[in-house]
This record gives structure tokens, sequence and C-alpha cells, in this order.
């Protein structure tokens, strides 16, 4: 607190038109919208995070029950977890078991409208990748979490991004492992695949094989912010999806490309309605950082070449995570169609985990790396475990 009001010092005339709520688009459902529509209750809470970032989280209903953080993936917001109704969505199925639960979301997306320190426009607005979001967004997330519930533990479900932010946190401030009761990640990216184990897929080979130059493109150009929600994006990817139109069956493609093809799996009817929650944005810092760990197939800090990374880790290489200190109790839940994420590599990410409770691959062969969270058989196939697991670590003296 006294670090935020000394920012504000530091920084005149930075608080001035502060928000005083999310931000919201025609045509776009708030997050309040969806829960009241699911017939819950929400509140909106905004989070200062140690390094000055604005970021508004929601508390979905008002339960007195164990809390639980979603965390989402890349280029998806909070609104992602909910975007479905409350038959389908495991926000609103931990709700109707007694969990209290809050939707968080991540830097550079569009519930981060302001810095202490720097403008939207500045540079260095956008100099984070997944590093300081798992160090400074997450841990103040669950601090104000667990100050406002007078709790002392916190469940964590993160999927793909939000898993490796967890990791991050977890390995680099160890004292939040004890904060946590729980974590089931979806999806845990942390060791990638190398680029040529993609296969079929070589828009994503190309991609992480040629990151550099992209990078060093984006830079070249001052294209600091990537993918952001827009009025026009959401308008544009509802009708390009929405089973109204002609190009739904392409949208469909281009979904299987970069998350896996299982189109059966999909709520066609509604997709347009799904989908326009995202892109909800991030920093082009983000996707090169995470561009390194699928091309090298390690999960290690961001690579400033060997120049910078001297200066930043007195080392030519970048440093790995130490995932050894990661003893927070943990489930991965992992697909065999999942193009992003092989079974050599969650197999090696389970092999660092001190207090891995269980490994588990999603009973349906054909689901993908997006039917996590919007997966119409997800409710049947992945859900009711996450749950189970969670209630046998309620412990009620930490709540």
């Amino acid at each position: 607190m006294l670090a935020s009001l000394f920012l504000l010092l530091l920084v005149p005339g930075s608080w001035q038109g502060k928000p005083i709520r999310p931000p919201s688009f025609p045509g776009l459902p708030t997050v309040k919208d969806l829960a009241e529509a699911a017939g819950y209750s929400a509140t909106d809470i905004e989070v200062i995070t140690e390094d000055g970032y604005s970021i508004w989280i929601h508390r979905i209903g008002n339960s007195s029950g164990p809390p639980v953080i979603l965390q989402h993936g890349l280029l998806l917001a909070a609104d992602s977890w909910i975007a479905r109704g409350p038959d389908k969505d495991l926000a609103f199925l931990l709700l109707k078991t007694g969990f209290d639960v809050w939707l968080t979301n991540l830097r550079g997306t569009v519930y981060n409208q302001y810095s202490l320190k720097y403008s939207r426009t500045d540079p260095q607005f956008w100099n984070f990748s997944f590093h300081e979001a798992g160090y400074y967004d997450i841990p103040a997330f669950i601090d104000k979490i667990l100050k406002i519930r007078k709790a002392k533990k916190i469940f964590y479900v993160g999927h793909s991004l939000g898993t490796l932010v967890f990791f991050v946190m977890n390995s680099l401030r160890p004292e939040y492992n004890s904060k946590i009761q729980g974590a089931a990640l979806f999806s845990p990216v942390a060791y990638g695949s190398n680029p040529d184990a993609l296969g079929a897929n070589p828009f994503l080979r190309f991609s992480f094989n040629n990151a550099d130059a992209i990078y060093a493109e984006f830079t070249s150009r001052r294209i600091y912010e990537f993918l952001p929600r827009s009025a026009s994006s959401i308008k544009s990817v509802e009708e390009f999806c929405s089973n109204l139109s002609r190009s739904q069956e392409i949208c469909l493609d281009i979904i299987g490309i970069f998350v896996g093809e299982h189109r059966t799996n999909i709520d066609k009817k509604n997709l347009g309605n799904i989908i326009k929650f995202g892109p909800a944005g991030t920093s082009s810092k983000n996707f090169y950082h995470l561009s390194q760990v699928y091309r090298t197939g390690e999960f290690k800090m961001f690579d400033y070449g060997p120049k910078g990374n001297w200066i930043n880790y007195n080392s030519s290489t970048p440093t790995n995570y130490p995932l050894e200190q990661v003893v927070a109790p943990i489930v991965l839940f992992w697909s065999y169609n999942d193009p992003l994420l092989p079974q050599d590599s969650v197999q090696k990410l389970a092999s660092k985990l001190p207090n891995l409770i269980k490994l588990q691959a999603v009973s349906d062969p054909k689901f993908t790396h997006i039917d996590m969270v919007w997966g119409e058989n997800a409710k049947e196939v992945l859900y009711p475990d996450v749950i189970e697991i969670f209630r046998s670590l309620i412990d009620k003296d930490k709540f």
C-alpha cells in the first residue's frame, strides 16, 4: 500500500481519470451480465500489483465456501470461464458445489487498463511476459482474496498460460506454496513441444522457428500490444464464426489448427457468442517468451541474448525456473489431441514436481487444448474430477 502511494506521488496525475469499473463493449456481455444471466451476482475488484499494474478481478456469487481462483489462458480473459452458461462452465459448477469463485485476469488483457508508472502507449508498459504476470499478478490476487475472505489458503485452476504463471510464482516466490490448498492445471505447457515435433501444424512450426525475426519486426514497427479486444474485433469474430455465417467451417478449421481439431465437441449454434470473448490482448514480448519455451523445450526465463543475459542473470543463458520449489499439491490434466502439449512434455513436467497428486489424461481421446474450457463434454469428462479432488483436499480449519 505504501509503495502504491509512493508511486502516485512519484508520477503526478497518474491517478487522474482512473476507471471506476471494468471496460465494456457493445454487443459483449460483461462479467456481471454473464453472472446475473446464470442467477448469480458479481463483484468487480481492482488489484494493484507490487509493480503498479491495475488489474480487475471478479468474484462470482458471494459464497462463504473455500475460495478458488480460475486463471485464464493466452489471449483470453476472465469472462471466457463463464461464456457458456450455468450448466456447462466450471465456474458455475464450482459455485453449485459450495466453492467461492474468483475469476482473475493477467496484465496486458483488456482488464488491465492502466499502470501507476506507465501509460498504455509507453513501450515500457508492455515490457513483460508471463514471468512478470507470475511474479507480480498472481501473488497480488491471492493476497487480496485471502485478505477479503480472512482465509489462509486458496484453490487454483489454471489453463495453459494460467499454468505457466502458477509455476513462475511458486518457483520464485516459494512462500506462496503454503497458500495453495490444491491446484488443478489444465494443459500445463511449461515444456511445450519442440517446433519440429508439431507435425501437421506448419503455421505454428514456422512461427516458433522464426520467432526472433517476427519479434524484431514487431519491435521495429512499435507493435507492443498483441491482438487487443476492440468493438471491431468482437463484431468480426462473432460474424465470422456464427452459425448463420458461411465462414463458420473456416472458423472451425482455424481453431483446429491452433488448439486441436474436435469440432463435434463445440457448440456450433452458439460459437459466435462464445468465441467473441477472444482475443482479449497480451504483450508481444509474452508471445516471444512462449516461443522460446517451445523452441528450446525448456522452461526458462526470458532470453535477452548473451549480452542481456549476463546483465540479467550473470550468465550467457537464461535461468531455469526452479520447479523443485513448487511444493503445492498439484493435479495435471492433459489431453491426447492437444497440438500444443505432447505426452512426453507433460510427463517431463510431472517428473519435476515434488508434490504431484495426480497426472491425468482426459478420457476422451479427441479432447483438445481449448476443450478444457469450452468443450461440450468437459462437464462429464473433466470438471467432476476437479471438484472431487478439491473436495478431498478441503481442510475446514484453513478457511
